[in-house]
């Protein structure tokens, strides 16, 4: 097995595709300072799964993709691939060329492949393990691993001998044991605890099941005091049924004469009602008359004051006619005129005083009649109110004890109902006891026929 190629693709300083060839013989590189002769060797290392940027001679794992420079863009891949001549088979595939390919991104997408199929960086070291191929491997030698190999310190010196015999697969397997050991213990621990809680739960599932199988049983003895209760209140219900029944009967002979009783009241109520109307009616007549009185009353009134202030008119018309007369004697002809013509008016103003006075006095007659007559017709009303109020009473009373007459009346059908129903079920039962009991009676009479029978 040998390296055959080596490819890049902006890793580093090689933005584009790079492919170096190694031939038969030593393949050297040379080159001034800077040019990027160590990019090779981190390649190399990179592709093998060296997982320090440190040691790439980078702060962070993505410094190995190309950055850009004046003339070119950065990318955002870096892609680098080892390829093997295995014609000899030291690689255990069957290949005769093994291509190892790491791939990185920008995003920090990350992936290894062998013959451009994706596999783990585990599968690729596993495959390459007892080579001498790897990332800290002496494949690689840098200034660090001379000092090393130079040290005086056995354990730096033993680490590079151990790889170069070949003994670092074996000690990485006993790292890889140790490490399934380890995990495998805690396992059986994680077991253990979840054996102690499964039996934790075991325990108190038994618990439970105790408990479920006691209140089974209480459940079966409820039932059966249960039972025995219902017994005694079936027992009670017959007790209370033939009381009912009994007064059920007196109930019955009660009700003819109860109903005589409500149809005496009913019969009474609807007179008291008609008297009512009745009474209501002449209430109605005697207020209507009323009304008529003292309108006319009001007429009698207003011609009253009327004739009142003709009156004082008069009298004031007379005084001033006597002052004129009395002061003006040179107009005597004149005042005699306004005289006369006073003496007059005032005669005719006497004239419908006196009328008016008669009218008042006829007025008020009629006015003394019609209140006298009012009176009596109201305390008429107010005795026929009392005596149909009192009516009114009686009627509600015999309407409240109609009322719970119909309710007791009610009760006792349904009463009536229900001791019907029962009575009816014991008959079926002692029907079906009855023909039960005839039905073993004949087949004992065919048992002891048939013994009979030699």
């Amino acid at each position: 097995m040998r390296l055959s190629r080596l490819e890049l693709s902006g890793f580093k300083s090689f933005a584009g595709s790079v492919e170096l060839p190694f031939e038969q013989g030593v393949t050297a590189i040379v080159g001034p300072n800077g040019c990027g002769k160590s990019n090779i060797s981190d390649a190399v290392r990179w592709v093998l799964g060296e997982q320090s940027p440190r040691l790439l001679r980078g702060g962070k794992m993505e410094d190995v993709i190309f950055q850009g420079s004046t003339g070119r863009r950065p990318v955002n891949v870096a892609e680098v691939s080892l390829v093997f001549d295995n014609s000899d088979g030291s690689l255990p595939i069957a290949y005769q060329e093994v291509v190892v390919t790491r791939r990185l991104s920008r995003s920090g997408q990350s992936e290894y492949m062998l013959n451009r199929s994706p596999v783990r960086l585990r599968d690729i070291q596993d495959l390459l393990r007892g080579t001498g191929l790897g990332a800290d491997a002496a494949v690689v030698m840098e200034a660090q691993m001379i000092e090393a190999l130079l040290s005086e310190k056995a354990e730096e010196r033993r680490a590079l001998f151990e790889e170069a015999a070949g003994i670092g697969l074996y000690r990485d397997r006993k790292k890889s044991t140790e490490r399934r050991l380890e995990e495998t213990a805690a396992d059986l621990a994680r077991l253990e605890d979840l054996i102690a809680e499964v039996q934790t739960q075991v325990r108190s599932l038994a618990r439970q099941r105790g408990r479920a199988e006691r209140y089974g049983k209480m459940i079966e003895e409820r039932f059966g005091i249960a039972m025995t209760l219902v017994r005694r209140e079936i027992e009670d219900f017959d007790l209370s049924l033939g009381a009912l029944g009994v007064r059920a009967g007196e109930l019955a002979q009660r009700l003819p004469a109860a109903r005589a009783r409500l149809d005496d009241a009913e019969h009474h109520r609807e007179a008291r009602v008609q008297a009512r109307h009745t009474a209501e009616a002449r209430r109605t007549e005697v207020a209507r008359r009323l009304g008529d009185a003292k309108l006319e009353v009001g007429q009698l009134e207003s011609d009253l004051a009327l004739a009142a202030e003709r009156l004082s008119n008069a009298g004031q018309r007379r005084q001033t006619a006597a002052d004129e007369r009395l002061q003006a004697e040179r107009r005597a002809a004149q005042a005699q005129r306004e005289h006369d013509a006073a003496a007059s008016e005032r005669t005719a103003a006497e004239h419908d005083l006196t009328a008016v006075h008669c009218s008042l006095g006829a007025r008020t007659g009629d006015e003394n009649n019609v209140r006298g007559r009012l009176t009596a017709e109201r305390l008429a009303v107010r005795e026929l109110e009392e005596a149909l109020q009192g009516r009114a009473e009686a009627a509600r009373a015999l309407e409240i004890e109609g009322g719970a007459l119909d309710r007791e009346r009610s009760e006792l059908r349904e009463q009536l109902a229900l001791a019907a129903g029962e009575r009816q079920e014991r008959d079926a039962a002692s029907h079906d006891a009855a023909r039960d009991a005839e039905a073993a009676a004949q087949r004992v009479h065919r048992d002891a026929q048939a013994a009979c029978v030699p």
